[in-house]
């Protein structure tokens, strides 16, 4: 792709007259790249951004404050589930599958915690549910049930008791 005198001439015509960067390269039969390229190198005016911009400036973000996971040895006695009554709605339409014997069953007394997310992440109040996650799982026993749609509940406590009773 060579650029004539003529060519120059036409793509400074074009650019002036509003043409697109595409319309503009199809009609010198060049590619829209060089055609950037060439408006770069000789000074044509920048065109505007097609991509709309608010008229707000942005605003700072708060940080997010993180609980740090903290490994100490198991406490005496098991921890009970907590849970907000946010979490335990479970989704429109949508039955639970738990009975309060399985959910007393999937809560093993230490271990990792449950990253489900609660709130809005740019709120100052948002947290995550940190009650104790399942084993293989990032999630406790009442998010599984939300977070997984084959999920069996059933099995789910086999694996809680098998690493409970190790």
């Amino acid at each position: 792709m060579v650029w004539t005198d003529e060519k120059v001439k036409a793509l400074v015509q074009l650019w002036e007259s509003g043409q697109s960067i595409t319309q503009i390269g199809k009609a010198l039969g060049m590619t829209r790249n060089a055609v950037v390229g060439k408006a770069h190198r000789i000074g044509l005016a920048k065109r505007a951004s097609p991509i709309m911009r608010s008229e707000k400036p942005a605003q700072p973000r708060q940080p997010v404050q993180r609980h740090e996971a903290t490994h100490h040895a198991a406490p005496a006695a098991p921890r009970t589930v907590q849970v907000r009554e946010e979490q335990a709605a479970a989704p429109a339409g949508q039955q639970s599958q738990l009975t309060p014997a399985m959910l007393a069953a999937l809560t093993p007394s230490s271990g990792p915690r449950c990253k489900w997310p609660i709130g809005d992440p740019k709120t100052t109040d948002f947290d995550f549910c940190s009650s104790v996650a399942l084993p293989g799982k990032p999630y406790c026993a009442q998010h599984c049930a939300q977070a997984y749609t084959n999920w069996n509940p059933e099995s789910a406590v086999e694996a809680v008791k098998a690493v409970n009773a190790a």
